[in-house]
């Protein structure tokens, strides 16, 4: 009946809180005559909406397919309700509770409306570097408690100004209801210091500390999720500083630029990298090199991608109106440790690393790293969790309260309640103590952000993870269920990807421990979230050397030199070896002989370590894969030969023997072809005896969809031919792209694994 009166109240989950949402539907509700109220409950908003049916159904299509731009809704619930005769629509204080489907916003770059106020000089927040409205500035990092609201943030010693405070209450300003909103008379405030913490007075700390970046000194800077290790890129001698103050010999850093035409002088962008680069999460962006020598020149030695980001907070942006150049904005740790993210923390931890410190007086509750991404045939793949994307949380179905461990290098956990998978952001390497008493520390954090108590813990099957023994450790009281490695990362993409029936799973990775007590990473699986069967994998190999030779790669190239059959070929690669490494290989020869100190795996991860040593590129590695990624860094994108390989069935399991592929490449080697062209033969043969071996399996089980998961993926060549090919073929392809395709993604894919154990009343 037109005209008629109807009354609803409507929950909307998702990324709802601290962006605006409230005050969008309040105005909402005004302009179409809507009566009742709105809040935020636990970590949704909820609304009471009473008015014509004709108005409410307008309204309610406008704030759920037109929300806020930084609204991201998973799920809403629509309930009749009797008709309580509201004469208008307000805003009602938050309502505390556990309810189900709780979100956390991510930290949000710096909005365009907000850097006007702070290059305004008529602007009570002129040049204020903690400057934030409703769409954007911190939101994870400052978290104490759901729901989102200043009481429970990091920001609640600070007492709102009345202007502040005027515009908190005022709906029609876009700081209405933003929970850290500030300014210069109510807010942190920037100190710069020397490197003992002691403060150096003077008038604007943005321009002192811009002199310094100028002069070519190195300044530690805080910012949303922790410290960062500044310094001129332009100034070779300060680069080279902050690489042997921190022990990073190799490993490439990131940069900041200053705009969008600053990152394309140096680096070729397409448009979804641009987009990328510019929006309000403001992640690390992997970008190929315009050109090969530049200015840059101990930025990224031997790679041909540079990490860039823009300005993400006010003090970047200041600084840059400073006219600084291009600058290193590196993690502010010891490599091997968290990042630092406390005052105190800094000056004690990393003041040798550092000149001068940028520091301030708001806290951080959840240190969060900068964000790594990158384009593949167009899509955003993450491969580091940080800082905007971070926590991960999406609906995924998931029955059951499963704590998730993770793996022990790129560390997270990740977590299951009500239906909800959450992921915490890079912990880093749990080997590293200081590591592991944070990825604790975090893990206490969330659990009370959530009110979150596991009844069962997931955990890697390798004995000696760090993550494995705190599983095992917390665990007494609760159920308990190892998931292997290389399942838990097809699982990972899986559940991204909401794929319940059996796939093929292709996972290739450098290490996990196997079911059969060797170390797999070269795998074909068929199976699903439950269960997986190893049908095919790449030839095992022994490797001598065990932890040594992750470093120490021309181990590894000795050990696939060894089981050359060719004896001409095989004493011609270990001489050539010998005389790269200036080193003798008796020794190891004689430890594979008589199986000393030595491990069989299948990993495609090490024959990529075997080959790029075998090549020259690196004999000792300094950096996770580095020997991997500069062998892909080398190759020729033009050629299209490969080598010969061997897919062998023994006893109905398939073996991919890469003796061919190691026999032709020495005789490349020994007729002088060129390194880019054996790297390029390589990986177009690793391609080519993928997409072989995956067609052999659909037709052999009937089965067409695949999955492409593990730390060998992030190869952005190998992935992507072989995503192009097997598409071509006709099949449904998927890899990680939310959730990182490294070890990152271990936690959630044993969430997944774990949950549907469970579902079969496995435990």
């Amino acid at each position: 009946m037109i005209g008629e009166k109807v009354s609803y109240v409507v929950k909307i989950f998702g990324i709802v809180q601290g962006i605006g949402y409230r005050p969008y539907i309040y105005k909402r509700a005004n302009k179409l005559d809507i009566k009742g109220w709105v809040s935020n409950y636990g970590g949704t908003v909820i609304i009471n909406v009473e008015g014509t049916r004709e108005k409410v159904g307008t309204f309610l299509i406008d704030i759920i397919k037109k929300p806020p731009k930084l609204a991201d809704i998973e799920k809403v619930e629509v309930h009749k309700e009797q008709i309580n005769g509201y004469e208008s629509f307000n805003i009602k204080k938050s309502i505390y509770s556990n309810i189900k489907l709780k979100y956390i916003m991510p930290d949000i770059a710096t909005c365009d409306n907000c850097l006007k106020d702070i290059s305004n000089k008529k602007s009570g927040r002129y040049r204020y570097a903690f400057t934030n409205c409703t769409l954007c500035g911190p939101r994870y990092s400052i978290i104490k408690s759901l729901p989102y609201d200043r009481c429970n943030t990091t920001m609640d010693k600070f007492f709102m100004c009345p202007v502040c405070h005027e515009e908190y209450k005022n709906v029609e300003t876009r700081r209405f209801h933003a929970q850290p909103t500030c300014c210069e008379n109510c807010g942190p405030t920037l100190v710069l210091t020397d490197n003992k913490g002691r403060v150096i007075n003077c008038l604007d700390p943005i321009n002192k500390c811009a002199g310094f970046i100028k002069k070519g000194k190195i300044i530690g800077i805080k910012g949303i999720g922790g410290f960062h290790i500044v310094c001129s890129a332009l100034n070779t001698q300060a680069v080279k500083e902050i690489r042997k103050r921190k022990n990073r010999k190799e490993k490439p850093l990131a940069l900041m630029m200053k705009d969008i035409e600053q990152v394309k002088k140096y680096c070729k962008v397409s448009i979804n990298e641009e987009e990328i680069l510019m929006n309000n999460r403001r992640p690390i962006v992997l970008l190929n090199k315009k050109n090969e020598e530049d200015e840059f020149i101990d930025v990224a030695p031997r790679v041909k991608k540079y990490g860039v980001m823009l300005p993400y907070t006010p003090i970047h942006h200041l600084l840059f109106k400073e006219n600084i150049p291009p600058v290193i904005m590196t993690s502010g740790n010891i490599s091997g440790s968290p990042i630092e993210y406390s005052n105190e923390g800094a000056i004690k931890n990393i003041s040798k690393l550092v000149d001068f410190f940028l520091i301030n007086n708001r806290d951080i509750n959840t240190p969060v790293d900068d964000s790594v991404v990158k384009v593949i045939d167009e899509k955003l793949v993450i491969s580091r969790l940080g800082r905007g994307y971070s926590p991960y949380c999406a609906y995924k179905k998931i029955n059951h309260k499963i704590l998730a461990c993770g793996a022990e290098d790129k560390s997270t956990f990740s977590f299951s309640l009500d239906g909800m998978a959450y992921m915490s952001q890079y912990l880093g390497d749990l080997k590293e103590l200081k590591s592991y008493k944070e990825y604790i520390k975090c893990m206490d954090n969330m659990k009370n952000i959530f009110g979150f108590q596991p009844d069962f813990i997931a955990f890697d099957m390798h004995p000696n993870y760090m993550s494995t023994n705190y599983g095992k450790k917390i665990s007494k009281s609760k159920f308990k269920i190892q998931v292997q490695h290389h399942h838990a990362h097809m699982a990972s993409c899986m559940l991204e990807h909401n794929i319940w029936d059996k796939v093929i799973g292709i996972v290739y990775d450098g290490t996990g421990l196997g079911n059969d007590g060797n170390i797999w990473g070269g795998e074909f699986f068929i199976g699903d979230r439950h269960r997986v069967n190893r049908v095919a994998h790449l030839r095992n190999t022994k490797i001598q050397g065990g932890d040594s030779s992750q470093r120490d790669i021309w181990k590894i190239g000795v050990s696939y030199l060894k089981s050359v059959e060719n004896k001409e070929l095989r004493n011609f690669g270990l001489e050539r070896l010998e005389s790269i490494c200036k080193t003798t290989t008796d020794n190891t020869c004689t430890a594979l002989d008589y199986n000393l100190n030595c491990y069989n795996t299948s990993s495609l991860g090490r024959l990529y370590d075997g080959i790029s040593s075998i090549l020259g590129i690196k004999e000792n590695i300094t950096y996770d894969a580095q020997g991997a990624i500069e062998l892909e860094s080398v190759l020729n994108p033009y050629i299209k030969e490969s080598y010969n390989y061997l897919i062998e069935n023994k006893n109905g399991m398939y073996i991919l023997n890469y003796y061919p592929i190691i026999e032709d490449i020495l005789m490349d080697i020994k007729h002088g072809k060129k390194i880019s062209v054996i790297s390029a033969k390589f990986h177009n043969t690793i391609i080519n005896m993928t997409v072989d071996m995956t067609c052999q399996l659909r037709e052999e089980f009937k089965i067409n969809v695949v999955i492409l998961s593990g730390g060998v993926f992030e190869n952005i060549y190998l992935i992507k031919k072989i995503y192009i090919l097997l598409k071509s073929k006709g099949f449904k392809v998927y890899f990680n792209e939310k959730i990182p395709i490294n070890d990152s993604g271990i936690s959630l894919g044993q969430v997944a694994v774990a949950d549907e154990i469970l579902n079969k009343k496995e435990i």
